[in-house]
């Protein structure tokens, strides 16, 4: 056997043995509903303080939340004045991340104009931000995620696979997914442009690549998510949004059909 003939077999042997360990491995109890902070969970015994006060926030806004806790200085604040500081702390972080595009695409950005009031699905983005439930369902080569509202079902692929060339640009776009130890990371492109999130006024470009990672903590009732997106077009350089979830048992996702709005809200 020459050279090249066992490199590429070795080549072969090692995306093998990544298949395998992949299919093997997985989170220990991701399966079920996991839910944001709400007036529905908040006494949930699995928050601790920070999870009460958690947000659609940047990871440099969590920082700043530690900062906030753990200051006597700051123990006149109350949590609608906390949370106020978290929003407008996540509103400066995200401003600067933006580029001219990014900025301007967000501003010209008018609610009433979101493609969501006329019923179509939210690109894969804004289904990975939004705030209402979401359900993993585990299977040995793959690992299905369902939300709510006008989220999109999403296939992550966990057989070793790589993203196909030539992909054409998709609400879903194309994910993949492997174990970092506990964390399972999710790596997702080839996603058409859209609205990333409403509330943060963000916009994705077609060249966003996002990688999402998500830990289960605790006692197993928590799981740590966060998401990082990666785009030339519309950010300076990457910018990480975490979300954290509880365990939720007894919820069920709501999946009733959208209903039109017409005029206005």
């Amino acid at each position: 056997m020459n050279i090249v003939t066992l490199s590429r077999s070795a080549g072969l042997l090692v995306l093998v043995i990544v298949a395998e360990l992949t299919s093997a491995q997985s989170p220990v109890g991701l399966s079920g509903v996991w839910s944001t902070n709400s007036l529905d969970t908040l006494e949930n015994p699995a928050w601790d303080i920070v999870g009460k006060l958690s947000c659609r926030c940047t990871a440099e806004t969590y920082e700043y939340l530690q900062s906030i806790l753990y200051d006597p200085a700051n123990d006149h604040m109350s949590a609608s004045e906390i949370v106020d500081a978290l929003e407008t702390h996540t509103n400066e972080v995200i401003a600067e991340r933006l580029t001219a595009a990014g900025r301007a695409i967000g501003a010209a950005f008018d609610l009433a104009d979101d493609p969501a009031i006329q019923c179509e699905r939210f690109g894969v983005l804004r289904t990975i931000l939004h705030s209402d439930p979401i359900e993993f369902e585990i299977f040995d080569d793959r690992i299905e995620i369902r939300g709510e509202d006008l989220t999109i079902d999403r296939t992550v692929y966990m057989d070793g696979r790589g993203h196909p060339d030539g992909l054409e640009p998709s609400l879903a776009g194309h994910s993949i997914g492997w174990f970092e130890g506990d964390t399972l990371v999710v790596e997702t492109v080839g996603v058409s442009a859209n609205i990333a999130d409403d509330q943060l006024a963000i916009h994705n470009s077609d060249r966003v690549r996002s990688v999402e990672r998500y830990r289960v903590t605790g006692d197993g009732d928590n799981l740590d998510a966060e998401v990082t997106l990666h785009d030339p077009v519309m950010l300076r350089e990457p910018l990480t949004i975490r979300r954290p979830r509880i365990r939720t048992m007894d919820v069920e996702l709501d999946r009733s059909p959208c209903v039109v709005i017409s005029g206005q809200f």
